[in-house]
Formats: structure tokens, sequence, C-alpha cells
């Protein structure tokens, strides 16, 4: 009998490293393309996003400072490559002002105490849950070159500032496809732009000094425009509760990389992740800065 039990165990053992009798995820069988073919976005349709830092989300995005939130997107009107309306909500835990000035006292006596004062242990700090949200439209899906990122959405606004928000165009994506490049402009600060242009100017200049002293023919070169890869890339993400592996564009240029879904009729940005660049960052060694510097959002689920 004992050999016998230990036998089961040892069978049982085996099942469990097989993982016979776990849950396991539920994982779509489609192709990459047709599961990306798929996704036609309607009224009522949702669209997850994580904030990410270097492409990471989750716990990792409060290492610098920055909150880790999800922002649900409905989808209240869409016409492909011509118009959407989308209402967005975050939420959010923000520790209250009570609890922060409870904090700071405590430091305070704490670093004026004499040796020997006894002091509690500090005070945990106390958040309350904050949600903001707000509503976003755009009738620039057909040719339209401004994206609208999530980091500057404003709460409680409605917003319509010419942008194709976190879409491209119809024609940037015919161009992706068809050569590879498109014009993509992001909204970001003046000074990125001018920060890039100087530092390209000074590398052009550096380089005709190494090769003679005469000044070579400056070439043009277009910042705001992004490659392609030559290949399809492929993006995992979760529709309607089931992860899908969907095909996808990437794309970049000095200022940031795109993974964009596939799909003419809904050329979603899947994933962004910004270069110290866009944001004229140089300063690498503040978390803070190295953040920003580095931020961007995927998304993680579409509910159709």
């Amino acid at each position: 009998m004992y050999i016998i039990n230990n036998r089961n165990a040892f069978v049982f053992l085996i099942l469990i490293f097989l993982g016979v009798g776990c849950t396991q995820p539920n994982v779509s069988d489609q192709t990459p393309e047709d599961s990306a073919a798929a996704l036609k976005l309607s009224t009522e349709s949702t669209i997850s996003i994580r904030e990410t830092i270097l492409g990471i989300g989750g716990k990792f995005v409060s290492l610098f400072g920055e909150t880790d939130a999800e922002r649900i997107l409905t989808i209240n009107s869409w016409k492909p490559s011509l118009s959407a309306e989308v209402a967005w909500q975050r939420s959010l835990k923000h520790e209250t002002l009570i609890s922060e000035e409870s904090r700071k006292q405590y430091f305070k006596d704490y670093a004026s105490a004499s040796i020997g004062t006894q002091l509690p242990n500090p005070p945990e700090p106390v958040y309350e849950t904050v949600v903001e949200k707000g509503s976003l439209q755009t009738d620039a899906l057909e040719s339209g070159t401004k994206v609208l990122l999530p980091f500057f959405w404003q709460k409680d606004q409605n917003m319509n500032d010419g942008s194709t928000l976190i879409w491209i165009s119809k024609k940037q994506y015919q161009e992706l496809v068809q050569n590879r490049r498109t014009e993509i402009h992001l909204g970001l600060f003046d000074d990125s732009v001018a920060y890039v242009e100087g530092f390209t100017d000074q590398i052009q200049t550096l380089i005709d000094k190494l090769k003679s002293s005469e000044p070579q023919e400056k070439i043009e070169k277009n910042i705001s425009e992004i490659e392609a890869d030559i290949d399809w890339k492929t993006y995992r993400l979760k529709v309607n509760g089931v992860l899908t592996d969907v095909r996808a564009i990437q794309a970049q240029n000095v200022f940031a990389r795109y993974t964009i879904l596939a799909n003419e009729q809904n050329p979603l940005i899947l994933e962004i992740i910004l270069t110290p660049a866009s944001r004229g960052t140089t300063n690498l060694f503040n978390l803070k800065e190295l953040g920003e510097a580095f931020w961007g959002y995927e998304v993680t689920e579409i509910g159709l």
C-alpha cells in the first residue's frame, strides 16, 4: 500500500508539472492576420490602455514617480477612415491631503528629535480613489497627420484639436504599407523639435569637417517621418477576454517607436514608446525625467 500511495503521489506531481487540471489561458487559434482584420470597432466597443515606461507597465511605472492606472475608452461613434467619438475614464489612487500632512509632520518631528526620543512608527499612507474622465472626437481619420497621446488628455473636457487621437489616418496607413514611410506628428513641445533639428545640424557640421574642409551639401531630412520595418510584427492583447495575437506594423523615428494594428479600417496605435528626444530631455539621471523620457502606453484589451 505504501508503494502504491507513493506511486500515486508521483503521478499526481507529474500531472501538476504538465499542467493537467490547471486552468489554462484562453488563447485564440486564429492567424495574426485574420485576428487583426476581425478587429472592427463599433458603438460601445472598448479599448483598455495601460501606461508604460521603457515598454514596461505595472508596478515598474511607479518606480519613476508615475501613476500606474488603466484608461478605458468607450466608442460612442465610429465611422472607419472618417471620424470617431470616444469617452475615457481613468481610476487612480491618490494619497489624501490629511495623510500627506500627517507623514510630513512625523518626519519633521523625527528630524528635530533628540537622542533617546521614543517616536511611534511612521503613519501609513491613506489613499482615496479618484476618477478622471473626458471625451474626445476626431474628423481626421482619413488624412490627418497628428496624434493625441493619452499623456496630454485633459480630464472633464471635450477635446477636438484635429488629431487622429490614438489611430493613424487611412492615408498614413496606406503610405506605410506601400512605401514603409509616412509623416506623423506627436503634438509635443516645440523645443523638442528644435532640439533634434539643432542636434542633427551639429552632426552634419561635424561630418563635413571630418570629410574635408569644404562644406558638403546638406541633406534635408524630415524628422517627423517614420519608417516601418520590412517584416510584419505580432502583438498580443486580449480580445473579448481571449488572448489574441494580431498582425502589426512597427515603425520608428528619432521621437518614438510605434506598433500599429495591421487593419486599414482600424489602424490603432497598439503601443508607443517615446525617446528622450521627444521631450527634449537630456537629464537621464533623474528618475522623474527618465520616466517621462521613455514614457508610452500599450493597448491591453479590446472589447467588441
